[in-house]
């Protein structure tokens, strides 16, 4: 079953929550702000209600996350670990039980074999679980979850409400992003109200940034390309090195370009240590960057997604740009 609204869903999810008791919770690789704010919110509204939920991470959670009330609580999995015993699996800001990454390499066949439900607002999200809470127009997965649980009527602690804060922040860049709506504000005064401690969020997010993350960022922006208004950028294994930046790090280069007058569509690519490539794709309203994503398994948001190449950096660029280029009409 589909639901796009939270009030429609409530019950339903409340009734499948009714029969289980311990809940694996799961999000996507290389998890964001609003994945582990919605996998750590979900975390203490469970507790809260008497439930026994086990939050997994498939890789390492991104550096401000570990501010966080409870983080220490997350498990980031390795390859082949044993599979959590649960009742039912939660999975959040994620569209398919593949892009959790190992854990499904490794464990597959028992995890489906499990009722999931799933809550998420990527336009890419076909509904792949049992019961599915899908919005794609919500502004950030942490936004939608605060309204199912209270529309569910479920208890938010002060940790619970800051963990979907520091999500629903980050998702909409501090409410830049285009789908920020006055339904998004509300609900963010909402968790305010529940107790967000949002100081703590501006500090994580904004003023703790690692000096390597700067470093990284002014060498692959000062390698910056750009053909009108197609910008595009590199971040090779070397320079991460160089620096000794986290992977997260391309991250903010990606942010400073798309703040570039003129940008219709960024690109950053990143070599993985395995000599793969992850690109991030930025677009501006009108210009769909999740469906050249989805060429090579990847997906996201309309004007935000990414996906991961299995070649390198010339062939990646080579093999995108031009999709780019078609899409901004070069």
């Amino acid at each position: 079953m589909i639901y796009t609204d939270p009030t429609d869903a409530a019950t339903a999810f409340a009734q499948q929550l009714s029969q289980a008791q311990r809940i694996l919770l799961l999000t996507h690789i290389n998890p964001d702000g609003d994945a582990i704010g919605s996998l750590l919110g979900a975390y203490h509204v469970l507790r809260g209600i008497g439930k026994e939920p086990i939050p997994v991470a498939a890789s390492t959670l991104p550096s401000y996350s570990s501010v966080l009330p409870g983080v220490a609580h997350v498990t980031i999995y390795q390859s082949g670990d044993t599979l959590p015993e649960a009742d039912l699996i939660w999975m959040l800001d994620t569209a398919t039980l593949e892009r959790v990454g190992q854990i499904y390499h490794d464990h597959g066949p028992a995890m489906i074999a499990r009722p999931l439900m799933i809550v998420d607002h990527h336009v890419t999200n076909n509904g792949g679980g049992s019961l599915n809470l899908i919005q794609p127009a919500a502004a950030s997965c942490a936004d939608l979850l605060f309204r199912l649980f209270r529309a569910m009527d479920l208890p938010i602690s002060p940790a619970a409400a800051t963990c979907m804060l520091l999500g629903t922040t980050t998702d909409t860049q501090s409410f830049q992003t285009s789908v920020t709506t006055a339904q998004t504000l509300r609900t963010a005064a909402d968790m305010l109200d529940a107790g967000a401690d949002q100081r703590l969020v501006v500090h994580a997010v904004y003023f703790s940034m690692p000096v390597e993350t700067v470093q990284l960022s002014g060498i692959a922006l000062g390698l910056l390309r750009r053909e009108g208004g197609l910008l595009w950028a590199r971040v090779s294994q070397d320079m991460l090195a160089a620096t000794g930046a986290a992977d997260e790090a391309a991250d903010e280069a990606i942010t400073r370009m798309q703040r570039v007058g003129g940008m219709r569509v960024s690109a950053i690519f990143k070599e993985r240590a395995d000599g793969t490539v992850k690109i991030s794709l930025r677009s501006v309203p009108g210009i769909n960057v999740a469906e050249i994503a989805r060429a090579w398994g990847g997906g996201g948001h309309t004007q935000a997604a990414g996906a991961d190449l299995p070649m390198g950096l010339d062939d990646a660029e080579a093999a995108v740009l031009p999709l780019l280029r078609a899409a901004i009409g070069a």
